[in-house]
């Protein structure tokens, strides 16, 4: 309210002194203009003072809407006392005070404003004396008297303001109508993504049982092969054997910390991150073949705070893992991460085979790959889109068949640390390799 409370008593002030100057060098009428001059200006250096203190202090100068509504009263009482008094035609301005009291939302405030006025308006009768000046024609021969031209401007300033007040009323309902719809989808999808975190820890649990005994049988069948008893193995029995007890041993560690994830995510949801860490927290989990091929570049001070721990991975990681996957193991991954204003941004490049815009309007769909059956589900993408919604960022596709992909995402920092963005109760597991 106070964006426009402000501009609009600036406003009301130079229609007084407009007003002021016609009824002195159009009409010439016999009016104190001496003391009349002085309620525009205070108008206008009591906004000028309000003004300074919005700027110190937005809590404290909404704190004095209800205060200034009564301060205006009091000097448009004032003005009509020294304008004629009972019989001036622009008593009906009061109303626009009472309307902006009503815009606060306030009903004590609308109350207040009201009894103010109603007890200012009586004090004009008990001021002043009327002045029959008012009753005389508008212009020499006219049947228009200057109360009735007085209050059709009247009129037509009460229409302007109320016209105002009530389309700023509905726009402002609309933008809150949009805001919870759009608020209820980011709570829906917080849901899935919540849902999908139990589903990730009832299968770590689920799995992990059988895993190990798979685990248990590829090294038996390791040892068997080694020591065969005099009889000749079957060829690279031994070497399948440890490659399959080697990748039963990673699947558990991979739901080891998927479990581990979904048991401690809220206690680490606020854990800070410094921009000396970011690069380490990506090559986290990049075996050295993969690490070998990025290069990261952090375009911050190093003590500087990057937000918290858990956003960045889970909104960057996989990000960058599908990067790695999406190119050749010749080719080389750039991430580039910096700050701009309140928004830390992330940009990463990979130099694959690209995408087509048909494929591009499709990414970060759920269930929707450009991968080999098998080796991924199509969730990376959808899930990084679900926490930039919780975080309030945005995330940016550039991609060419044949000259790779540029992924481009920011999010407010400054949100994220106040805790205005909606945080859901659990994640999954922020490093998954089912991306797109």
């Amino acid at each position: 309210m106070l964006r426009w409370l402000v501009p609009l008593r600036f406003l009301s002030a130079a229609g007084q002194i407009g007003a002021i100057a016609v009824a002195a060098a159009g009409l010439g009428l016999p009016l104190p203009y001496d003391r009349l001059w002085i309620v525009p200006a205070l108008v206008m250096a009591s906004n000028g003072l309000w003004m300074a203190l919005r700027a110190r202090s937005q809590a404290r100068a909404a704190q004095l809407v209800v205060p200034v509504l009564i301060f205006d009263a009091a000097l448009f009482t004032l003005l009509l006392a020294w304008s004629g008094g009972p019989d001036s035609p622009f008593s009906a301005l009061y109303i626009i005070q009472i309307v902006l009291a009503a815009m606060t939302g306030s009903r004590a405030a609308t109350f207040s404003v009201a009894l103010a006025c109603a007890g200012f308006y009586a004090l004009v009768f008990a001021w002043s004396t009327p002045a029959h000046f008012w009753h005389a024609p508008a212009l020499p021969g006219s049947s228009i008297g200057l109360h009735a031209l007085g209050m059709w401007v009247a009129v037509v300033v009460v229409a302007a303001v109320m016209t105002f007040v009530m389309t700023r009323i509905i726009e402002t309902l609309g933008e809150r109508e949009q805001q919870m719809r759009r608020l209820t989808e980011v709570a829906a999808r917080n849901a899935r993504l919540a849902s999908l975190t139990t589903l990730a820890a009832g299968a770590a649990h689920e799995l992990g049982s059988p895993l190990g005994t798979i685990a248990v049988i590829a090294r038996e069948l390791e040892r068997g092969a080694q020591s065969a008893g005099g009889q000749a193995a079957p060829p690279g029995l031994a070497e399948d054997a440890k490659l399959l007890r080697t990748e039963v041993e990673r699947c558990r560690a991979i739901l080891d910390r998927m479990r581990a994830r979904a048991a401690h995510e809220v206690a680490d949801a606020e854990v800070p991150i410094a921009a000396a860490e970011l690069e380490a927290a990506l090559r986290d989990g990049l075996d050295a073949d993969e690490s070998a091929r990025v290069r990261i570049e952090v375009q911050l001070a190093p003590g500087a705070s990057a937000g918290a721990r858990i956003d960045f991975c889970e909104v960057v990681g996989p990000i960058l893992r599908n990067a790695l996957d999406a190119s050749s193991p010749q080719t080389r991954v750039d991430v580039e991460i910096r700050r701009a204003g309140d928004r830390l941004v992330t940009r990463v490049r990979d130099r694959g085979t690209g995408m087509d815009e048909a494929t591009l309007r499709h990414v970060g769909e759920p269930f929707f790959t450009t991968r080999a059956p098998g080796r991924g589900t199509g969730l990376g993408l959808f899930v990084v889109h679900l926490h930039l919604e919780r975080l309030g960022g945005t995330i940016e596709f550039e991609s060419e068949p044949g000259a790779g992909t540029t992924a481009t995402d920011a999010w407010p920092l400054a949100a994220a640390a106040n805790g205005v963005a909606a945080r859901p109760e659990t994640h999954p597991e922020s490093r998954a390799r089912d991306v797109v």
